[in-house]
């Protein structure tokens, strides 16, 4: 009877301790912890979504096919980040099953419509592993090798341009309907001293005019990767005139550009530029509104024919950045 007793109570035990959620095992759990500043908010439906990736490989030296989705998130208006219905965003390592694999970590834009199970072509940050006691810490920049190793010389690059319409044929002759970023009147001396972009990179620069007194009158001057080549828009310029083989635009033609944008008139009044860093394969509406990444920016001043102007470096204040943490318990 009284080895029956034991035997009940051993049983009785073994019972409690292994169900329900008391169980007295701990299971190790991933987890992450996302945070970002000067990323902003983008419009999901035009220029896509944030999505958060981690390689799984031992060297950082690899393809796209090594990044598994950490999930994707937005930022909203006050600079919180969010899941993609505005609830609470959080790293989700379900395909991570040891996460002293992950090498590395990525984020991405990823442009509307696209559900491809690796990283999009427009990658914004990425940092590598770093072991900070029971944590692995991923301190993202622009300047990790897989985005964009340029942007580190921003900050120190330097603009000027003038008033000038080459494209009469005459520089001076309606000098205040065109911008052109050069130091000189003949267009010869670069007035952009941007590193030049290849065309394999997921970034290209554009320069814009915005009126001053109404900032939804955004006007393109062009996509560009150097400093001494034309941008890709002639629109609304003359033929026949002087070719400058620097980024510039002149608004010579009425009603253009059109959209409901009214003409230039004359730049003399109440303008300013700005150059972007903007997503090379942006498509859409997305390619006529200025990226938030701002490399320079600054009034158009009444100034005579030939005075070389200079905006203000703003890439310092708009650099983001972000930082990952996993750990396990």
């Amino acid at each position: 009877m009284i080895k029956f007793s034991i035997i009940l109570v051993i049983f009785a035990s073994m019972v409690f301790y292994s169900c329900g959620d008391d169980s007295g095992v701990v299971t190790s759990q991933n987890k992450g912890t996302l945070t970002v500043d000067r990323l902003y908010m983008i419009d999901k439906n035009v220029e896509g979504t944030y999505e958060l990736w981690g390689s799984i490989e031992t060297g950082l030296d690899h393809g796209e096919n090594a990044y598994r989705s950490l999930g994707r998130f937005a930022v909203n208006s006050s600079g919180q980040l969010t899941d993609t219905s505005g609830g609470t965003f959080s790293p989700n390592l379900g395909k991570v099953a040891n996460i002293n694999n992950v090498s590395d970590v990525i984020i991405t834009i990823q442009p509307p419509g696209y559900s491809d199970t690796i990283p999009s072509n427009i990658k914004i940050l990425g940092g590598a592993k770093q072991i900070q006691g029971s944590e692995l810490v991923f301190d993202l920049t622009m300047g990790y090798s897989d985005i964009l190793p340029a942007s580190s010389q921003f900050s120190s690059s330097a603009a000027a341009f003038i008033l000038a319409s080459p494209t009469t044929g005459t520089a001076s002759s309606q000098y205040q309907k065109g911008i052109w970023f050069t130091q000189d009147t003949n267009g010869t001396s670069a007035g952009l001293t941007l590193p030049a972009l290849p065309d394999t990179t997921e970034w290209t620069y554009q320069a814009w005019v915005i009126n001053n007194s109404n900032n939804s009158f955004i006007y393109n001057i062009g996509r560009f990767d150097s400093p001494n080549t034309r941008d890709n828009n002639q629109f609304c310029e003359l033929t026949g005139g002087l070719i400058w083989n620097v980024p510039g635009h002149d608004w010579l033609q009425s009603n253009c550009p059109g959209g409901g944008l009214p003409d230039i008139s004359s730049l003399n009044a109440g303008y300013s530029i700005m150059i972007t860093l903007e997503p090379r394969f942006e498509q859409g509406t997305a390619l006529g509104k200025p990226f938030y990444l701002k490399i320079f920016e600054g009034d158009i001043a009444i100034q005579p024919f030939g005075m070389v102007q200079l905006p203000g470096n703003a890439f310092s204040a708009n650099i983001p950045t972000a930082q990952l943490r996993l750990s396990s318990n």
